[in-house]
C-alpha cells in the first residue's frame, strides 16, 4: 500500500498575493521565487508527515498541465480561453501550428523541482495535450513529451488525462501507439482524472502499456474496474474538488472493497488537482491520505 499526490497543488494565500503583487508592479520576481520556495518547503513537509511514499512538487509555477510545454516547444501556441471540463477554472488550450511539435528542450528546475527522497513528476498525457490541436498522441509523445521524460529522474512519471474517460469512442489505438513511444524511461502512470471511468474500462484502457492506472472512485464505482486488475491501481480517493474532509477509516474500507476484487497493487491518490480547494484544505487533505494508508495497512495485518 502506497500513496502519494500527483498534479498541481493549490498555491498558499500569500504566493497568490505576492503572484498579483508582481503583476501589479508591487513586487518582485524575486520576492515571489522566494514565498514559492517557501510554498515548497511546506508541501514536501506535509508529505513527509504523511508518510507518503513517493513526494511531489505540486507543479506551484504551471499555470495548468499544459502551459509550460506550449510555451516550450515549436509549433505549439496558447488557444482560446477555456473552460476546465465542469469546473469554474478556465485554461489557454494547446493550439498547433504544425503536425509535428518539438519540445525546444526539458523544462528546468523551475517547473520540476528537485525534491529531497524518491519522487513522482506528473506531466499531460500525449492524448491530453494533443487533444482539439490536430496532432496525434504519438507525434506529441516523440517530439514533446519523451524529451522531457529522458531528461526527468523520478521513480514514476504520472500522466495526467481529463479526456479520455469522458470520451465515447476514443482511439485507444493511438493512445499505445503514444504511450509505447513514451517507453523506456521511468515507470508511467496513466491517471484518468475527474470523470467516469467504467466505459473506458469497458473498452481496454487496463490494457495499454503503462505501469498503473489513476481511477476517479468519486464517479466511477468499484465494480468498474475489472477483477484481478495486472496492473498498480491508483485509487482516487481523496475529493480534490470538495472541502470536505475525508474519513480514513471510510478510506481504508473502500480499500477492502478493492481488495475484495483481486486488486493486489494499490496506491491512495486524490481524484485529481488539488488545485481546487484552498491550501489548508488541501494540505489537511494530505495528512488524512496518509492516515487512511496506516489504517488501510493495520487492517491488512
Amino acid at each position: 500500500m502506497e500513496a502519494f499526490a500527483p498534479g498541481l497543488y493549490p498555491r498558499s494565500e500569500a504566493l497568490v498575493q505576492a503572484t498579483r503583487d508582481l503583476d501589479r508592479g508591487r513586487t518582485t520576481p524575486e520576492a515571489v521565487d522566494e514565498q514559492t520556495d517557501r510554498d515548497l518547503a511546506q508541501l514536501v513537509a506535509a508529505q513527509q508527515a504523511a508518510g507518503f511514499d513517493l513526494v511531489a512538487d505540486g507543479m506551484l509555477r504551471w499555470q495548468d498541465i499544459f502551459r509550460p510545454f506550449i510555451e516550450g516547444s515549436e509549433g505549439l501556441e496558447t488557444g482560446a480561453l477555456t473552460r476546465f471540463l465542469d469546473t469554474n477554472s478556465f485554461y489557454r488550450a494547446p493550439s498547433a501550428t504544425t503536425a509535428e511539435p518539438k519540445l525546444r528542450a526539458p523544462l528546468d528546475v523551475r517547473y520540476i523541482a528537485p525534491l529531497p527522497g524518491p519522487r513522482l513528476v506528473t506531466l499531460p498525457s500525449p492524448f491530453a495535450l494533443a487533444h482539439g490541436t490536430d496532432v496525434t498522441p504519438k507525434a506529441m509523445a516523440e517530439g514533446v513529451l519523451k524529451p522531457q521524460l529522458d531528461a526527468i529522474d523520478a521513480e514514476l512519471v504520472v500522466l495526467e488525462e481529463p479526456y479520455l474517460a469522458r470520451e465515447d469512442s476514443p482511439d485507444l489505438g493511438a493512445v499505445e501507439e503514444a504511450l509505447e513511444a513514451l517507453a523506456g524511461g521511468p515507470r508511467l502512470a496513466l491517471w484518468l482524472t475527474f470523470g467516469n471511468a467504467q466505459r473506458a474500462l469497458e473498452q481496454g484502457v487496463a490494457d495499454l502499456p503503462v505501469y498503473a492506472i489513476g481511477i476517479d472512485f468519486y464517479a466511477t464505482p468499484a465494480t468498474g474496474v475489472p477483477e484481478g486488475l495486472g496492473k498498480v491501481l491508483l485509487a482516487g480517493v481523496l475529493d480534490a474538488r470538495s472541502s470536505v474532509l475525508e474519513e480514513p477509516r471510510e478510506i481504508a474500507a473502500f480499500v477492502e472493497t478493492l481488495r475484495s476484487r483481486g486488486i493486489a497493487e494499490i496506491a491512495l491518490v486524490p481524484n485529481g488537482d488539488l488545485q481546487y480547494v484552498s491550501e489548508p484544505v488541501a494540505r489537511e487533505k494530505l495528512g488524512r491520505l496518509g492516515k487512511a494508508k496506516t489504517a488501510t495497512t493495520e487492517a491488512a495485518a
